[in-house]
Parts: C-alpha cells; structure tokens; sequence
C-alpha cells in the first residue's frame, strides 16, 4: 500500500464528484478516521501539552513528559542520544514498511485494544504519581497499540522494533543510586588488580585508588565513571545493529546482552589507563585532558568489539567447515616425457 493509498484510505475526497461522501459511508473507514483523529489529538495532548511531570523536587515547576525529556537530553552527552531515538525509530520503521509493509493492507484488530488499554491504565498511574517514565512507557504501548489496532498483527509485528526501541530515550539515571556504586567497586578492585599486575604499587580503598608511592593523589571512580550511562547508549547501538544484522534471534539477543559487559570492560580499560597516565605523565594531564576524552575512545573500541562479535556470529560454521573437508585438491600431473 503506498502512503497515497493509506492517506486516501482516512481521508476524504478534497474534491465533490461521484464518490464525493463515500467515505463516511464506509464504516471500517469512518471508524479508522474518527479513532486516529482522537487517538492524535490524545497523544498531543497528554504527551506534549498536558503538566504531569515535575523537573525536580517537590515545589519545582511542572512540564509535560516531553518537556520532561528535553530538560535531561539537554544536560550534556550521558544523555544526548536520547534526541536522536525518536527519529532513528521513525525512520526505522518507514524502512520496515517499505520493506515488508508496502504491499500489505490495512485490517482493524480488535486484540491491538487490549494494549491501548493497558497503555491508558499506565499513563494515568503515572500522571497520578507524577512519574514521568511510567508516563514515556504507556507512550510507546500507546503507539505499538495503536498500530495494532488501526493496521492489524502484521504491521504491529513488523514494526514492534521501532516501537520498542523508543524506550532508550528515557533517562535511566535513577539506576546510578542503585547499580552505580556496585559497578564502582567492581571496576576500582579489577583496576587495581590490572595496576599491581603491571607492577605499580597502589590499594584501593572503597572507590579510590591510592598510590603506596605517592606518584599520585587518590583516584576516585565516582558515579559517572561507574560505565552507567554510557551503558545505555551501547544496548541502544547494539540493539539497533544486531536487529539488522543478525539472521537468528537468539544471536539478536546475545549481541544485545554483550552491550552489557562490553561497557563494563571498555570503562574498566579507561580507569585503569588514567591511573597509568598519572603516574608516568603527571596527575593533572590524566585527570583534565586525559579524563575528558578517552571516553569517546573507550566507546569507539567497545563499538569495535561489537562489530568484530558480530561478524563471528554470522560465520556460518557448518559451511565453513563442510567446505574445508570437502573441498577436491587436485592431483599434481606427473611429468610428461618427451617422445622419442
């Protein structure tokens, strides 16, 4: 079905005519209109327009969700990805119609209600709480709901990715309370592990790192060294590149699960180099220049390794194998004698 088609499907003719009016005649077309033009005009309103969430503490001014999204994507880079989410999904899923989509048509199911419903439940939970990630969920039910019921299983099973994938703009920052200070203590005791590995003489105490020498003061890992926020970035990366790669599920889901130690390990790597940079270049180049840039170089190798873990998964190995064993040499000739 081209986007032609879908538009005159809940649309009316622009122009009188014979068919001028046929439209409301048709229910399944009348009833798809009416529920797309209120379901919209809900989303707007109570995603965009209405105050449901608050910026801060009790007494701070309210915003909508997505106003509430804005203000953490604007704090800096552990959160910047989030602007580009929407449009990845969005574009994501114009690829899948064309794709898989474009020919298919349009049937109402009535199942698709059950998530609207559900989606509806949510969103007045958290308008009740004041909880604006409850509130970003029931959003993306909302839409995968309504894709369900408006076009029917197939379409909802073809773009369910794009829909799901909305979820990594939603800032997880209240998991730094609760996952980020075991993640420190996990990273400084390998780093120093790695250091006496190498011979540098330093302990750890807590989340700090001491030099036994004093070639350096203490190094602490403090929550935003802990790998968490740029865990979110690599499992929505990893996410992306293993639907589209990948021809199994289950080597979707083990790319996806190795976002997890990929981002523990490159952050290990960079804890351990600033302590390697601070003894042999000085403290103030390793926490200044050193600090603030071998993040982006830690993430590039992560991405590295999920690319090369990737391409191992694809291999298929039966092939490969069945081609090595199989594979005809062809006997040397023996040397041909000249005639007498």
């Amino acid at each position: 079905m081209k986007p032609s088609d879908i538009l005159k499907s809940l649309l009316p003719p622009l122009a009188g005519g014979p068919a001028g009016g046929a439209w409301w005649k048709d229910p399944a077309t009348r009833n798809r209109l009416i529920v797309a033009g209120v379901g919209l005009a809900f989303f707007i309103y109570a995603y965009f327009i209405a105050h449901t969430c608050l910026l801060g503490t009790t007494g701070s001014p309210s915003t909508s969700m997505f106003g509430w999204l804005w203000a953490f994507w604007k704090l800096g880079a552990d959160y910047a990805h989030g602007y580009v989410v929407p449009f990845v999904s969005v574009g994501f899923g114009v690829w899948l119609w064309k794709r898989h989509l474009q020919s298919e048509p349009m049937v109402a199911d009535t199942r698709g209600m059950s998530v609207v419903a559900l989606a509806l439940v949510l969103y007045w939970v958290g308008a009740k709480a004041t909880n604006p990630r409850i509130l970003a969920i029931s959003m993306v039910l909302l839409v995968f709901g309504t894709i369900w019921y408006l076009a029917g299983w197939k379409w909802a099973k073809t773009l369910w990715f794009p829909c799901a994938f909305m979820l990594f703009m939603i800032p997880l920052n209240f998991l730094e309370e609760q996952v980020a200070f075991p993640l420190r203590m996990f990273v400084t005791t390998f780093s120093v592990k790695i250091l006496n590995l190498f011979g540098m003489d330093v302990v750890q105490q807590g989340t700090a790192i001491f030099s036994v020498n004093r070639h350096f003061e203490p190094l602490d890992v403090a929550d935003p060294c802990s790998g968490i926020r740029s865990l979110v970035a690599l499992m929505a990366l990893t996410a992306l590149y293993g639907y589209i790669t990948m021809d199994r599920g289950w080597k979707k889901w083990l790319l996806f699960a190795s976002s997890i130690p990929l981002a523990v390990l490159g952050n290990l790597a960079r804890i351990t180099t600033i302590a390697f940079v601070a003894q042999g270049f000085g403290q103030d180049l390793a926490t200044t220049i050193y600090h603030d840039y071998s993040g982006y170089i830690v993430f590039s190798l992560a991405i590295l390794c999920m690319l090369a873990l990737g391409t191992t998964l694809n291999i298929h190995y039966r092939e490969l194998i069945y081609r090595w064993t199989q594979e005809e040499v062809a006997l040397p000739r023996p040397p041909s004698r000249p005639a007498k």
